[in-house]
């Protein structure tokens, strides 16, 4: 039996710990909460930050058995997966590759350097430096943390923005400090997802993310879910899919998974973010294989641990119309919540999912990880699915103390 490592014991990594068990791989888990729900599931669990890359190495070496290869998913710490698996000699993305991800500013200045498409950006060290990139570029502007996720810190500025309460909300968000701007650019926003390997990109994820409540929340940039079949034509998928891809090769990926924050505008394809791991918003575990059959994350388990597969598993076997939507019921202590018997019941609703309960508080929606839950449906095509998901949405009600 082979042994895969799992860091990240979360709510978004129990799809990988069930999949790699289905197919009878041991599992092994790390995660710093001990109330993690992933621990549940797994052969064997332990509390270790995975962040923490002494004790994540400390582990590995003295780990009483053969581990048979190491990975995450949803969670931004491609860099440690790749320390551990590096320690261990097994397969990996580069370490160089999976750094360069999650530090913003460096990513973008290899694509840029590699003559990829991405919108003008600087590192911003001081209320003097945005005024200047402001003053040059024009607002929309959007300000964010070098290193951080979840849309922490990330703010879209207009002339109403106090400009030193950005700066100061975004460095606070920045593990490192340091934050960066890049001018706004208005289009489709895209997310993509796909895999390398040997040596060839496979194309596994497309969806048309949704910022249509994107004045309800600013300055801060949420996401309510997203959707596919895409609405743009294959000619622009084409360019989005050609730019990923040329992206994912100038930073050294060369094996293992990529995920891209795409826009196109004004006719042309621009990667604004790339993540070396599977994504996170139940897009690689949930809304792709309901809509094209496609697990990426089992493919990525059989490479991970060195078993063979079969291309073909990353070939679409049907398309169907999947949308993800977002709860957002205001802020106050929840009194109750009612209606989701009704969602749960609706034929086309396969997924509806809560992080709160009666009695929370619910704080101001300022970052995806405020968002408070989800439903995701399925539909003929993407207008029936969207069309669905925000029905169940209307369908919840929220009543505060």
């Amino acid at each position: 039996m082979k042994t895969l490592l799992i860091l990240g014991a979360g709510k978004e990594q129990v799809p990988a710990i069930i999949r790699a068990k289905r197919k009878g791989i041991y599992t092994v888990v790390l995660d710093m909460n001990p109330q993690a729900e992933g621990f549940k599931y797994a052969n064997e669990h332990y509390i270790i930050s995975t962040r923490d890359e002494k004790s994540l190495i400390d582990f590995v070496k003295n780990y009483d058995g053969k581990i048979d290869g190491v990975i995450t998913i949803a969670s931004d710490i491609p860099h440690m997966v790749s320390k551990a698996a590096e320690e261990i000699g097994v397969k990996h993305i580069p370490i160089e590759a999976a750094c360069l991800t999650v530090d913003k500013l460096k990513m973008k200045e290899v694509l840029k350097k590699a003559g990829i498409n991405v919108p003008p950006f600087r590192k911003i060290g001081s209320l003097s430096d945005l005024e200047k990139f402001i003053k040059e570029y024009g607002y929309h502007v959007v300000i964010k943390p070098v290193d951080n996720s979840g849309a922490r810190g990330v703010l879209r500025l207009t002339e109403a923005v106090d400009l030193t309460w950005a700066f100061s909300e975004s460095k606070s968000n920045s593990r490192s400090g340091d934050v960066m701007a890049e001018k706004f650019l208005e289009g489709n926003q895209i997310s993509t997802e796909g895999i390398m390997y040997k040596d060839k990109f496979y194309f596994t994820g497309f969806s048309d993310r949704n910022y249509d409540r994107l004045e309800e929340f600013a300055p801060s940039i949420i996401e309510d879910g997203g959707a596919f079949p895409t609405e743009l034509s294959e000619k622009a998928k084409k360019m989005i899919n050609d730019e990923f891809e040329k992206a994912v090769r100038a930073l050294g990926i060369n094996w293992g998974p990529g995920k891209g924050d795409m826009i196109y505008s004004n006719g042309k394809a621009y990667v604004v973010e790339i993540a070396a791991r599977l994504s996170g918003g139940n897009f690689c575990y949930d809304q792709v294989p309901l809509g094209t059959g496609v697990d990426i994350v089992d493919a990525y388990i059989d490479m991970a641990v060195g078993n063979s597969i079969n291309t073909d598993c990353f070939k679409a076997k049907f398309q169907r119309g999947v949308a993800q939507r977002y709860f957002f019921p205001g802020v106050g202590k929840i009194k109750s919540i009612s209606g989701l018997d009704k969602v749960k019941n609706m034929k086309n609703i396969v997924k509806v999912d809560f992080f709160i309960k009666e009695g929370d508080l619910i704080e101001k929606q300022s970052n995806h990880t405020t968002r408070v839950g989800y439903v995701i449906a399925v539909g003929k095509d993407k207008n029936e699915a969207v069309k669905f998901a925000e029905e169940a949405v209307k369908s919840v009600e929220f009543t505060f103390e």
